[in-house]
């Protein structure tokens, strides 16, 4: 029987190996996995966010993947409310809560709150909107490293949206991102095993560029072409992210398709460096070190022997 106070995570950059181990933790751990993944939630996004198989999907329950319309709103307050309540009845299940993904401010909003943001300001969207529009990206992104270098460092800023948001929740506010995340005073009532998978940096880089070689052999090109047609463009939340902009843009003639695929792993490997970064910060990570396929079966094999350690001092207690 699962213990039911006790919360497995797993958490590090794209690319990295997260899914493989969670599913081998779940061939000897009765776990169910929450997908921290800010894009596996979307529907008809398979191939760019590498989600898990239809197999590995039947295998293991599997929580927040293919659930959403790719025009819908998703964010980290949502996430942390659904997961709560998810929790809750995975314990009544007698089963295993098992977090993983690398959206960090997902996970941090489930295990520490969220503080409650006003949802947007239209004065202040616009004026930011015409500022975008009027003096381009490296502009505002200059002006949120100034006001709040923690959010830019954070954060996608090669992405606007995800730019003008953190600025405008800025001047709503008052506050920097640092400042609203220690208002949050609603931690996770749970104990955490809180895992991390350390790659030497070009090994992963390595990782990242093959994984986009097949995202392209498994047809990323005609998914996109798929999305397109169904009506979605590139504002729709789901498609403004990594590998899905660079191949809007070479089918829209804007690049070459090998010029997309090297901009995809260029963004690829920036987005896992700012992942990293991210999660070097949050000190209740246990890191496991990682450099080949075999490391990854250990990494499963650590994260089981830690919890059935736990079970066993718990019942003992």
């Amino acid at each position: 029987m699962a213990l039911k106070n006790v919360v497995l995570i797993v958490s590090s950059p794209t690319a990295s190996g997260k899914t493989d181990v969670a599913l081998q933790v779940a061939q000897q751990l009765p776990v169910e996995i929450l997908s921290a993944d800010s894009r596996q939630i979307y529907k008809y996004t398979t191939i760019g966010t590498a989600k898990p198989s239809k197999e590995e999907l039947r295998a293991v329950p599997h929580h927040f993947v293919d659930m959403l319309e790719p025009d819908s709103q998703w964010n980290a307050g949502k996430f942390a409310a659904e997961s709560r309540s998810l929790i809750q009845d995975i314990f009544k299940r007698n089963r295993i809560p098992f977090v993983v993904g690398g959206t960090g401010l997902y996970i941090k909003a489930l295990i520490d709150g969220i503080a409650d943001i006003p949802q947007t300001d239209r004065f202040i969207r616009q004026r930011l909107l015409n500022r975008y529009q009027r003096e381009g990206l490296e502009k505002i992104v200059t002006e949120l490293k100034r006001v709040d270098p923690y959010a830019a460092e954070s954060i996608d800023t090669q992405n606007p949206r995800r730019v003008l948001r953190a600025l405008e929740i800025y001047y709503m506010t008052g506050m920097t991102r640092a400042e609203l995340e220690r208002k949050s005073n609603d931690p996770l009532q749970y104990e955490l095993l809180w895992f991390g998978l350390n790659w030497d940096r070009e090994i992963l880089y390595r990782r990242i560029e093959e994984r986009v070689d097949r995202m392209i052999q498994q047809g990323l090109i005609e998914e996109v072409h798929s999305l397109l047609a169904q009506g979605y463009t590139e504002n729709t939340q789901a498609l403004q992210s990594v590998g899905y902009t660079e191949i809007i843009e070479y089918l829209k003639g804007k690049l070459s398709k090998e010029d997309a695929i090297n901009l995809i792993k260029q963004n690829s490997r920036r987005f896992a460096k700012r992942q990293m970064t991210w999660f070097r910060k949050e000190k209740r990570i246990h890191w496991l070190d990682v450099r080949s396929e075999v490391d990854l079966e250990n990494a499963a094999g650590v994260i089981v022997d830690k919890y059935r350690t736990l079970e066993q001092k718990n019942r003992g207690a």
